[in-house]
């Protein structure tokens, strides 16, 4: 019986430093929010917009694109379009970011 492959292997796999490991949290927690229609408290809009100016443009979206996920986690972390694939399958198999998982399940 095999394992499935899961985010956590992902993450492993991708030796991010502990600026990228804090600023990827960051914007998959914001981009989460954003899909369940969470209210985006001031402190927190305050705190993403001083401290992550490259995920502003998340904020302001009026809608969240799977265009926008891809091209905002390429352009941030130097991923390509398949490891971004890869990320989100083991978000499905191990039950992470479960509405942004099942959003970007879709994305091929």
């Amino acid at each position: 019986m095999s394992q499935e492959f899961t985010y956590y292997d992902w993450f492993l796999e991708q030796n991010l430093t502990s600026e990228q490991e804090s600023k990827q949290n960051i914007l998959l927690y914001l981009i989460s929010d954003k899909l369940t229609n969470e209210k985006i408290v001031e402190d927190y809009d305050r705190k993403i917009r001083q401290t992550a100016p490259e995920f502003v443009h998340i904020l302001d979206a009026p809608e969240i694109t799977h265009d926008l996920i891809i091209t905002t986690l390429v352009a941030n972390f130097q991923l390509t379009r398949e490891s971004v694939s890869q990320m989100f399958e083991g978000m499905r198999n191990q039950g992470n970011f479960a509405k942004l998982a099942e959003f970007m399940k879709e994305y091929k």
